[in-house]
């Protein structure tokens, strides 16, 4: 698998073309399928590029993924590929994720609370890219541009970030040594802040403000239903952009939940880990970007959601009949039963 590959990904189809179109030399395709059907295809677009061209030959191959394709799971498959392959995982350029920037600050900014799928696909966009070619910047103001260009440096740390017109050919990209899959795997901000041993920041000339909050023991439901409509609103304790991690309820002692927002928007999930797994987080791990955080008054509120001594001593039998207003969750899967002891 020796071309270059270059992954070009947007939430809407026309921006990755357009992109796509400017960066590419001749080799070229899109994928349309989910991530290992979509990497097993590049593969073979290499080896046929490879065939043609000589292994040899200076060539790369510039790829779109369908709106909502995986583009993490693509390049790490790819990666992982080349590496039982050749020993060497160097196999993606870039991956280049375009947004339009009026789009995602009114995402971020507007309050709007009900466009969970497009805040998902954001988020993966934008923290698993090493380019990050923003279009439409004009409608914004001044103030709002440095603000959405900082939150997409905490977002992203190890992207570049560029506006689109700046982009007329391959030559305009970063230099790569086809090291970027790389970051796929701990390079976005809420990993790294996860895995660091930094708990605040706030960068110079701006009011962004990350807070890292990791406890051992699990949320009781209900406290954390309040904590998150009280104290987590926007205006309340500052405004929260973006927050992610992973999270255990009381009420739910088998599962461990993934925590992510975008703006207004919070999705609490299942993982796919019981919560027994050796490899689980171990009750709350979570990292909160926004602005003018007060990071002791939402610490103080999420320490209050913890459950107390009596009721951890209660046990899980007790914890499941709390009330818990969150959304019903999958029963996990019993053929992993086996591993709860």
């Amino acid at each position: 698998m020796s071309p270059v590959i270059t992954l070009v990904t947007a939430l809407h189809q026309e921006d990755a073309d357009r992109v796509a179109a400017r960066i590419s030399s001749g080799h070229r395709m899109h994928v349309a399928e989910r991530a290992l059907a979509a990497a097993r295809a590049i593969a073979d677009r290499t080896d046929q590029l490879d065939l043609v061209c000589g292994p040899s030959a200076e060539h790369g191959l510039v790829v779109t993924l369908h709106p909502g394709t995986d583009a993490r799971a693509v390049g790490m498959l790819l990666a992982n590929a080349a590496r039982a392959e050749t020993g060497d995982d160097r196999v993606l350029r870039h991956i280049v994720g375009v947004l339009r920037a009026d789009d995602l600050a009114h995402l971020l900014w507007s309050d709007v609370d009900d466009a969970f799928v497009e805040a998902d696909r954001v988020a993966a966009l934008v923290e698993y890219a090493t380019v990050i070619a923003l279009d439409r910047v004009e409608p914004l103001s001044g103030v709002r541009r440095r603000a959405l260009v900082a939150l997409l440096h905490r977002l992203a740390p190890q992207a570049v970030i560029v506006a689109l017109p700046t982009i007329r050919s391959a030559a305009d990209l970063p230099a790569s040594n086809g090291g970027a899959a790389r970051v796929l795997a701990t390079g976005a901000g809420w990993m790294r802040a996860l895995s660091s041993g930094a708990d605040t920041g706030r960068e110079v000339r701006d009011d962004l403000v990350s807070m890292r909050y990791r406890e051992p023991l699990p949320f009781h439901p209900g406290r954390l239903a309040a904590v998150i409509e009280q104290d987590l609103a926007a205006g309340v304790n500052g405004r929260v952009l973006r927050s992610k991690g992973f999270f255990r309820l009381a009420s739910r002692p088998d599962h461990v939940g993934s925590w992510s927002s975008v703006g207004a928007m919070l999705a609490l999930d299942p993982t796919a880990n019981p919560s027994w797994d050796a490899d689980a987080p171990v009750g709350q791990a979570l990292w909160f970007v926004g602005e003018r955080l007060d990071v002791r008054a939402i610490e103080r509120a999420l320490d209050g959601a913890l459950l107390t001594p009596d009721e951890l001593l209660a046990g899980p039998d007790v914890w499941r009949g709390w009330a818990d207003p969150f959304p019903v969750w999958p029963a996990v899967d019993p053929a992993s039963e086996h591993r709860h002891d």
